[in-house]
């Protein structure tokens, strides 16, 4: 009896670390691409499209400060699918503006797709025929930025920018627009 609960032992301990290296191989890809852990990673926001079989909505106006094409598309397979556009600030690998918006139907974006911040201060804005909250956060590094939040044409939309609050604006109302054809 004792050569079986030694056996058992054993076969535990080889399972558990079989376990233990496939969890841990299976965050390699993530950690060398620096996408989030459970999303799917894109170049391209056709690539992303066909992904998901819906249109990703990218606002028409941009400040000269960003760069484009985008660094990466992590979309959070759902129901329903959130993608998480990342744009980096025009000459530098730092990001400057995420655009999340989900598809088919309004859904905020998951927490560890656009982690959440020390929010300081909230305001009400209009954001073309939706009402829209407008968030300023404190990063961990101290830095300021903005989200700006609101449902339209059947999705959510957050805009995570690290820059001019008109620019936010700016872009949401042109989003806004654009998001109904």
């Amino acid at each position: 009896m004792r050569d079986v609960g030694s056996l058992l032992v054993r076969y535990l301990l080889v399972m558990g670390s079989a376990a233990a290296v496939l969890a841990a191989a299976d965050r390699v890809p993530t950690l060398l691409t620096g996408a989030t852990h459970g999303a799917r990673v894109y170049r391209t926001v056709p690539e992303a499209e066909a992904a998901i079989g819906a249109r990703l909505f990218v606002p028409p106006y941009y400040p000269d400060t960003l760069d484009w094409p985008p660094t990466r598309i992590e979309v959070a397979p759902g129901p329903p699918p959130v993608a998480a556009i990342h744009v980096a600030r025009r000459g530098s690998p730092r990001e400057a503006l995420i655009i999340c918006q989900s598809a088919g139907a309004p859904a905020e974006a998951p927490r560890w797709l656009l982690p959440p911040l020390e929010a300081l201060q909230v305001a009400d804005v209009r954001v073309g025929a939706a009402r829209g909250r407008l968030t300023r956060l404190l990063t961990p590094g101290g830095r300021l930025v903005h989200d700006l939040s609101w449902t339209g044409g059947g999705r959510r939309y957050t805009l995570r920018y690290d820059g001019a609050v008109e620019d936010l604006l700016r872009m949401a109302r042109a989003l806004a627009r654009d998001d109904t054809t």
